[in-house]
């Protein structure tokens, strides 16, 4: 599934160094579409929003943090490995790949592995981040 996502990201490119979030269109995405965050990229002072949480990354968390602040979440302040992610796809512009075992609580999850994509109205600023989330039950 990450290895579409990412396919998707970069067909959605074009000659740009990252895609727009106009371009990306979720009935391209249907089939890891319940996989999908989008984050916002706040700031003054920096910060990330959940604008978007898939149905299958919910119900993996049993919370929906949709229209949270990362700041908000004790396990996602700025200490916490998803917030160096997020600050490392904006110095860097590029996708990030990642993978962490057994979190959350749902026990049947395994691992998870993760792959973030910047998006950019100016193709010089990352203002959203794609990522996709692909759990490994067993």
């Amino acid at each position: 599934m990450l290895a579409r996502g990412l396919a998707y990201w970069e067909s959605k490119r074009g000659g740009r160094r990252m895609p727009a979030r106009r371009d990306i269109d979720p009935a391209e995405m249907l089939d890891f579409l319940p996989n999908v965050m989008l984050v916002d990229v706040v700031r003054e002072p920096l910060d990330f929003r959940y604008r978007l949480i898939g149905t299958a990354i919910v119900a993996h968390m049993r919370h929906d943090y949709t229209g949270q602040r990362f700041s908000a979440l004790p396990h996602q302040g700025q200490d916490s490995k998803v917030w160096a992610t997020a600050a490392r796809i904006l110095e860097e512009k590029r996708p990030i790949f990642g993978e962490i075992s057994c979190v959350g609580i749902d026990r049947r999850v395994r691992d998870y592995r993760d792959l973030y994509m910047p998006l950019s109205e100016d193709d010089a600023a990352v203002n959203m981040i794609l990522g996709l989330v692909d759990f490994e039950i067993g």
